[in-house]
């Protein structure tokens, strides 16, 4: 059985898979430099000390990024990960220009 949905369902449905992109590149932007934190662990250039600090240091950022996708209205977090994925319709960027360019964005800079 094929599932249907709704325009409605469909809208929010293509929403939640934008705002979950985002989320997955912010977590992995911030996963990046501890990763290369091992990699220098484990080859004898960084101490054990150090990479466990790191260790803590991702983690009270990562807090911060769930934070971020927990409590933060969707509205707002939608426009946020469509600008940083490069994906403001012409509306979005009419309807929301100086929340937008609070955020930094210059649409003359921007692609």
């Amino acid at each position: 059985m094929e599932n249907r949905l709704t325009p409605k369902q469909q809208k929010r449905q293509l929403e939640r898979e934008i705002i979950d992109e985002y989320h997955k590149l912010e977590t992995e932007q911030a996963l990046e430099p501890l990763y290369h934190s091992f990699l220098e662990w484990k080859s004898g250039t960084l101490p054990y000390f150090e990479l466990t600090e790191l260790i803590h240091l991702f983690h009270k950022k990562n807090q911060e990024i769930y934070k971020d996708f927990t409590y933060t209205d969707n509205k707002d977090l939608l426009l946020l990960a469509k600008m940083k994925l490069g994906r403001l319709s012409e509306d979005d960027i009419r309807e929301n220009k100086r929340l937008l360019e609070f955020w930094g964005y210059d649409e003359n800079t921007s692609s």
